[in-house]
């Protein structure tokens, strides 16, 4: 008993480290299988929808990390758990996400930087439990200053950000944002989200305004013969043009010299590469 005392303060953190990670370990497993449950009703949740509000969707692994949803997760491990203890959860869903579409749209309007002459209110918003869309339904007279095409913005997490130099980095519109996703983040989407720890809720990526990607895509515009305090991303990609660029070099192609043709969206990135790369002389 003597030796027991002495060697017990010795012990007794290695065991209950030991005790802690394999309480963990266990946690993690049982949380996994409850995940593949929220994954498995949430496909059934979008077939409830129009397939042209599935890009809307947050994915898998952000919906696991929403209050109702993780109250749920978080349940001792010896409870239990059947898709129909998330039935309530989903029932709040679209309400959830249509009160987090309505705080981007305002953070987002608060961002632009666009003479307030052009700016209107939006139309309408989406009525709680209703899956937001685009703007796309507002007056082409009075444009929601958000839809408009020389409302450029960018992604300011690290995955697109160090990723502008080959891609269009921008962000046009309402639309973009809410269907965007940092691309390198996108990877631990599904099928690998529940392998995922999961921490604090998810929030949306974060975007800036960008006043030189506006000044160039208001230049595309009239390019286009449209008024580019008017002109809408929707009315951009109506017109669906093909823009070449004098400093891009020539590819070969088939044995002859070709030129990259770019849609607006990318030619606005193009446009942004020349400036930042091309040599000066």
């Amino acid at each position: 008993m003597q030796v027991w005392t002495r060697i017990r303060p010795l012990l007794e953190p290695t065991a209950l480290q030991s005790k802690r990670e394999r309480l963990k370990q266990e946690m993690n497993t049982i949380q996994t299988a409850r995940r593949t449950i929220i994954h498995t009703s949430y496909q059934e949740f979008k077939k409830r929808l129009m397939p042209s509000q599935w890009k809307y969707l947050p994915r898998t692994f952000d919906i696991c990390a929403l209050d109702p949803f993780a109250k749920v997760l978080d349940a001792e491990a010896d409870v239990f758990i059947t898709a129909a203890d998330f039935e309530e959860a989903f029932r709040q869903l679209p309400e959830l996400l249509s009160a987090s579409s309505d705080v981007r749209q305002i953070e987002a309007r608060s961002l632009l930087e666009i003479p307030t002459s052009v700016i209107q209110p939006p139309s309408s918003l989406p009525e709680p439990g209703e899956i937001p869309e685009s703007g796309a339904a507002l007056s082409s007279s009075h444009p929601d200053a958000l839809n408009l095409a020389t409302a450029a913005f960018t992604c300011e997490e690290s995955p697109c950000n160090s990723l502008h130099v080959n891609k269009a980095p921008y962000l046009f519109g309402w639309d973009d944002i809410a269907s965007h996703y940092c691309r390198l983040d996108s990877l631990a989407g599904e099928p690998f989200w529940y392998q995922q720890p999961m921490g604090a809720a998810p929030t949306p990526p974060k975007i800036a305004f960008s006043p030189l990607g506006s000044d160039i895509a208001g230049t595309v515009v009239r390019a286009a013969g449209l008024d580019d305090r008017v002109a809408t991303v929707s009315d951009m990609d109506a017109k669906d043009l093909r823009f070449g660029c004098f400093t891009c070099p020539s590819q070969k192609r088939n044995g002859a010299l070709t030129k990259v043709g770019y849609n607006w969206r990318d030619f606005v990135g193009s446009c942004l590469w020349a400036l930042f790369f091309s040599p000066v002389t």
